[in-house]
């Protein structure tokens, strides 16, 4: 169990991590993530030199994407494994090749594909769900709801059992330009439809956010907040088709499950 983009052991986003000799079947996959019951699971397996196969389970479904539970890999795999010579951790998944690296000052940064965005209209149900009125609304993977101020997102208590009925998208992110000046803006994430009311710290959320962002400021770094219970913060480059997330990964347990 690692917490990734935290600042601390009671902070960040909690994946599983499982290094695996073989894939066993999706079921036992997905029914081991259900009784782990963290907000993903990664399993990981060697797939060739330096490359590492991986896929994602939430309690409820395999996902296409997760950046924290990647970031959690990519720490277990340096430590339990023979690292690259390069320093650098290679995942194959259904998102493509993830690159990871493990810095000196123990983060580690991981590069994702960004997320194409258009604008959307803003539904009856979004706004029920959410119970507010975004500034603007667009959608890819998820729907990105724009906000004000930091005391709007704060303050917003949605309806999950609503927002569990928007079948279009994976989740629902809002977000609003940060008012501290070390912070560039902030977030939450709901999505409830795939068994997470409200996500910690959502690295796959920020391959929408960093690119808005960066378009909205016209700086391609910036640094960011996940204002959950636990909190998780980011440290972001927008590459084009790519992002680059940085954040730190402490490990909080470990031991061995049976199938």
């Amino acid at each position: 169990m690692v917490n990734a983009f935290g600042n601390g052991s009671q902070s960040g986003n909690p994946a599983g991590v499982c290094l695996l000799d073989e894939w066993k079947s999706t079921q036992e996959l997905q029914s081991m993530a259900t009784q782990i019951n963290l907000p993903e699971v990664a399993y990981v397996i060697p797939a060739k030199k330096d490359t590492w196969a991986i896929r994602w389970f939430s309690v409820s479904q395999e996902v296409n994407l997760c950046g924290h539970a990647t970031l959690a890999a990519a720490l277990c795999v340096s430590k339990y494994k023979v690292p690259s010579t390069k320093g650098e951790i290679c995942f194959s998944s259904k998102s493509g090749i993830l690159k990871a690296r493990v810095h000196s000052d123990s983060t580690i940064s991981i590069v994702l594909p960004a997320s194409q965005i258009r604008n959307s209209n803003l539904s009856c149900q979004l706004v029920e769900g959410l119970g507010a009125y975004p500034e603007g609304v667009w959608k890819g993977e998820n729907y990105l709801c724009l906000f004000n101020s930091e005391d709007m997102i704060q303050s917003l208590k949605p309806d999950f059992n609503v927002l569990r009925g928007v079948n279009d998208a994976v989740g629902v992110i809002v977000t609003a330009p940060s008012p501290k000046k070390e912070y560039d803006f902030v977030s939450r994430y709901f999505a409830p439809r795939i068994g997470i009311n409200e996500d910690h710290a959502t690295g796959s959320a920020h391959c929408m956010l960093v690119p808005f962002w960066s378009k909205r400021f016209s700086r391609k770094k910036l640094h960011a907040i996940q204002i959950s219970k636990r909190g998780g913060e980011f440290f972001g480059e927008d590459k084009g088709r790519e992002i680059i997330l940085r954040g730190s990964v402490e490990q909080f347990m470990s031991g061995e499950i049976s199938f």
